[in-house]
């Protein structure tokens, strides 16, 4: 059984973490630092109890509120802090469990992402006035005028040019989950790494080349897609093109990650076993088939669980 830190350790975590947020904020070089502030959180979330990691949160929030501007405040609070705290929480829960699916807090840290991106949104607009999906578009925008000179070489460069923009307006929201997950991933699977290191549980099987995908992949996206087929035929305000769009690159991308594990999963096994044919012959058929081709690896593996990983049956 781990003990939970008791809160002068976790205040001290939460120092080093303002310190960092500081620097990343003062020191235009080291901006990309930011993305690592969720990971601190993380670890509070799993190696303290809901009492210190909720006075972690309010003496954070009141710390940078203090030490920064207030948009900063808000945006690093809302979209870094609180799902690295959760993702954290349910880290805790999962590793401790026997059973259920050691990536949940990989799914749960994506919609949390989400969640905080919209609340972050709304908070901005109405607050203090900044309409963050403009600015987003504004920039696309500016990115499409310095590539004039390259329009400039076909014959509709206004028509494709807007075209461009149409088509990254429909698709935010699946760029948005691919941030979302791929920053949960991130964040977890370095937690673990340091929770590996401070011997914190059995973290033995989270590793990416066991991940895998949660409940029944398929049959979901199935379902989804009879929704929205049946919505389409309705008199409905939806635009069901672009949910169909997003909707297929977001399960494509979820079924690429699941093939990419898989391919690392088999390349290791047959590393060990000397099986250099297996290997050729598979990079060989990656190599014809690209992308779809991984992506088709994890849509089978979602369903005939072939590295027997899961915890539940499928089809």
């Amino acid at each position: 059984m781990n003990k939970d830190l008791r809160l002068s350790r976790v205040l001290v975590i939460v120092i080093l973490a303002i310190i960092l947020i500081l620097i990343s904020l003062n020191i235009s070089q080291l901006s990309l630092l930011l993305l690592l502030i969720p990971i601190p959180f993380a670890l509070i979330g799993t190696l303290s109890n809901f009492k210190n990691n909720t006075i972690s949160l309010v003496i954070t929030f009141l710390l940078l509120m203090y030490f920064t501007k207030y948009i900063d405040a808000i945006d690093i609070f809302i979209n870094s802090i609180i799902p690295g705290t959760i993702i954290g929480i349910i880290a805790k829960r999962v590793i401790n469990s026997q059973n259920g699916n050691k990536y949940e807090p990989i799914f749960v840290g994506t919609i949390v992402f989400i969640i905080s991106i919209v609340v972050h949104y709304i908070i901005s607009k109405y607050t203090f006035k900044i309409d963050l999906l403009n600015e987003l578009l504004q920039m696309f925008d500016e990115s499409i005028k310095l590539q004039k000179d390259l329009f400039e070489s076909t014959n509709n460069n206004l028509l494709y040019s807007q075209n461009l923009k149409d088509t990254f307006r429909n698709i935010i929201p699946s760029i948005l989950f691919f941030r979302s997950m791929i920053l949960s991933m991130i964040i977890y699977l370095i937690e673990v790494f340091a929770l590996k290191k401070i011997q914190y549980g059995d973290l033995s099987q989270i590793k990416f080349r066991n991940f895998y995908l949660p409940g029944n992949a398929i049959v979901n996206s199935f379902i989804l897609y009879l929704i929205v087929i049946g919505l389409s035929y309705m008199k409905t305000p939806l635009y069901t093109d672009a949910i169909f769009l997003n909707l297929e690159i977001v399960f494509n991308f979820m079924f690429i990650i699941q093939g990419i594990a898989v391919s690392v999963y088999f390349v290791r096994k047959w590393l060990k076993q000397g099986a250099s044919n297996n290997i050729f012959i598979s990079a060989l058929c990656i190599g014809i088939f690209g992308i779809r081709g991984i992506s088709f690896i994890g849509m089978i593996d979602s369903i005939l669980d072939f590295r027997r990983v899961r915890v539940y049956k499928s089809i």
